[in-house]
């Protein structure tokens, strides 16, 4: 399972487990406020995730100084993704010190604490043992003309981004990843269209002025049933030997593509 469905909104697993874990957190820290009479607990709890979330973002930024230097509003794009664990621990450690300086019993707080991480563990881990799965044995046709067939992409990282033009993050990422699609012969980039005619596409892409080299027509949706995905966008990261190393769900930002597609190199 790379996603869970919530209604109209599709979370990747691991945001939904770290959401979860959150929340987890949170609620035990004000039963255990209020059953314990302690106020204090509460207001830790809630300025612990604050700070956290400030220091997972800010950690992830100053990793890529080259990209949210050039575009800083995208230090707020969040929906992209992009959070580092070390910054996290940093904010919320912190934040963690100063109020058991104050007094904060560590009791209770580490309690809440722990019940959120044990959720967290229990999520990830669960799922962390996923089947491999191997690029399908198929062939797509180009945007350009020709085909792409998997059996003959050369034995370098792949990145597959599953996308449509009615898909307003789809349409907003697209033209960084036709970018980077363009800038790195080191990694096959698929731009994958799903489910739509050619014609559709075409005109999406003349409008926009977006280069049609590494668009593909997935006509029936093979690529999102053979890795079992929910929603769109989707960005697959395939290593060299072929298999699935990582799934996106949702838009995705130059950042965490790079992060990514460095994770893939050997």
């Amino acid at each position: 399972m790379s996603a869970v469905q919530l209604g109209p909104f599709v979370l990747g697993w691991e945001r939904f487990a770290t959401l979860a874990a959150v929340g987890v957190f949170l609620i035990a820290a004000e039963i255990i406020a209020r059953w314990g009479r302690v106020p204090a607990l509460s207001a830790w709890a809630g300025q612990a995730v604050v700070w956290g979330f400030i220091g997972a973002r800010l950690g992830h930024v100053v990793q890529f100084p080259e990209v949210f230097l050039a575009e800083p509003w995208l230090i707020l794009a969040i929906w992209q993704g992009g959070f580092s664990p070390f910054g996290a621990a940093l904010g919320a450690g912190l934040v963690t010190a100063r109020a058991l300086h104050r007094g904060l019993a560590p009791v209770p707080a580490f309690g809440a604490l722990w019940l959120g991480v044990m959720l967290w563990l229990v999520l990830t881990l669960d799922f962390a043992e996923r089947p491999e799965v191997a690029t399908p044995q198929i062939s797509l046709p180009m945007l350009a003309g020709g085909e792409f067939a998997f059996v003959e992409a050369p034995e370098q990282p792949m990145v597959i981004n599953l996308w449509a033009t009615w898909c307003p993050p789809c349409r907003r990422e697209l033209p960084m990843l036709a970018d980077m699609a363009a800038s790195r012969a080191d990694v096959t980039f698929l731009l994958a269209s799903q489910q739509e005619a050619a014609g559709t596409v075409h005109a999406h892409l003349e409008r926009t002025g977006i280069s049609d080299a590494h668009i593909a027509l997935d006509l029936e949706g093979t690529l999102a049933r053979h890795y079992a995905t929910i929603g769109l966008p989707v960005t697959l990261f395939v290593a060299s030997d072929g298999m699935l190393a990582h799934v996106h769900v949702g838009e995705i930002s130059r950042a965490v593509l790079l992060r990514e597609i460095t994770a893939l190199m050997p």
